[in-house]
């Protein structure tokens, strides 16, 4: 998750977003609840990766899960938004 962030902002390495990525989606696949909730960004805003909000749903969802508040929360405005799930203002 460290390494993806430092390549997203080019502290220590050449920025890189694809290699953001690499390194976010292997934080995620191995649960960080942080790695998590930036491929879920990445997919909400097709940064890297084709726009998919079903599959931001899905990482926001996981991290929202481990109680991470920034996955809550825009988990929350998809489903406020009907992004990628029914619209569910309850």
């Amino acid at each position: 998750f460290n390494l993806g962030t430092m390549y997203r902002n080019g502290h220590g390495v050449a920025q890189d977003y694809g290699k953001a990525l690499e390194w976010y989606r292997k934080a995620a696949n191995q649960g960080h609840a942080g790695g998590q909730f930036n491929l879920g960004l990445k997919y909400a805003n097709g940064d890297g990766v084709a726009q998919d909000y079903g599959k931001a749903v899905e990482w926001y969802r996981k991290a929202a899960d481990q109680g991470h508040a920034g996955g809550q929360f825009n988990l929350g405005l998809k489903y406020a938004n009907g992004d990628g799930v029914a619209q569910d203002y309850g």
